[in-house]
């Protein structure tokens, strides 16, 4: 394709760095993830803890900060490593989520307790 070794090596050297430059690019964009409690919430929390759901309804609200922060250091694992996810039955919702989304959720709990300054549901 090529017949000068100069313009082979200049594209072959162009094709790694292009490779690589999404291979990292992605990796970044990865770690810079930042994850919004109040959509994971709505998006994933919401959908087994709605009114007359078995497992209760739950917002951020229904609990004061000190309950929220019991809930996710002691019984968040408890409570949901059995429950399978709805959006992917193979896995359950404790396999699902990461600590960053955890934290994320967590932290939108914590802000929109019912004895914090903002309380609020989830919408």
């Amino acid at each position: 394709m090529f017949r000068s070794p100069l313009v082979r090596t200049i594209f072959l050297t162009s094709l790694v760095l292009l490779v690589a430059s999404f291979a990292f690019g992605e990796e970044e964009v990865a770690k810079e993830k930042t994850w919004d409690g109040k959509d994971l919430f709505k998006n994933h929390c919401k959908t087994c803890h709605t009114a007359d759901a078995d497992a209760g309804e739950y917002t951020p609200m229904t609990l004061i900060e000190e309950q929220w922060e019991e809930f996710f250091d002691e019984l968040w694992v408890e409570t949901h490593q059995e429950v399978v996810c709805p959006k992917d039955e193979k896995k359950t919702v404790t396999d699902m989520w990461n600590d960053e989304m955890l934290k994320a959720v967590r932290k939108f709990c914590m802000d929109h307790a019912a004895d914090s300054e903002q309380p609020m549901t989830c919408g």
